[in-house]
């Protein structure tokens, strides 16, 4: 793995990482961050109530590109967010690669069949039975988790590491953030109001220019 996707134990891989963070750590100006707004098209991804998970990602996304386009950075989606077709989880990594972005945040919202589940939670790349992982994508995850729940009433649902195919594959620090339960009532209610999905967008931004 190049030393954006991961870092293992090995030495030479904490040095790459400790270079390119050198790199990154030079403010938001021309950066290039891909937002990742989940599912879209015929993928509506969860659905409950009216909501549907392409929407609320879709919104986000736009939210969260003005933000940062106008701080100077570039800002690219994987798909449009008014609901274009999905491209899949590793079709949507090669786009980042492609394009050499320096960072990735994939947006989704949660569902499960209870409706007791709520809260935030931010994943990055970690596998702990191959002892690898991203320590800059855990670096990312933390700011992104802290901005969300400063600014919101979300459950904190803290970090975690996971081996997902758009943090694995991404060679720059990647993260997906789930931005509440759409099976919770509370959290559902949150995410239909703009100003609330306005209040994620902004912690997200913030936790773009922090780790920048």
């Amino acid at each position: 793995r190049t030393m954006s996707g991961g870092t293992g134990g090995g030495s030479a891989e904490s040095l790459r990482e400790l270079h390119v963070l050198e790199t990154l750590l030079s403010g938001v100006a021309d950066k290039v961050v891909v937002l990742d707004p989940g599912h879209g098209g015929a993928d509506t991804g969860l659905v409950h109530g009216g909501l549907t998970e392409a929407v609320i990602a879709g919104d986000l996304a736009s939210r969260i590109e003005g933000r940062l386009a106008a701080i100077g950075v570039q800002v690219l989606l994987t798909r449009s967010p008014e609901g274009a077709s999905a491209p899949e989880e590793a079709d949507r990594a090669h786009f980042a690669n492609d394009t050499a972005a320096d960072l990735v945040v994939s947006l989704h919202a949660d569902s499960v069949d209870s409706a007791m589940p709520a809260g935030c939670a931010t994943f990055y790349y970690g596998d702990a039975v191959a002892g690898t992982g991203s320590t800059l994508g855990a670096r990312f995850a933390e700011m992104v988790q802290d901005e969300i729940c400063t600014r919101t009433d979300l459950l904190d649902c803290r970090t975690h590491a996971k081996t997902w195919d758009l943090l694995r594959m991404t060679r720059m620090p990647a993260v997906r953030v789930e931005c509440g339960y759409l099976s919770n009532p509370r959290d559902a209610r949150r995410l239909s109001d703009p100003a609330f999905r306005d209040a994620v967008a902004e912690g997200i931004a913030a936790a773009v220019v922090r780790f920048f």
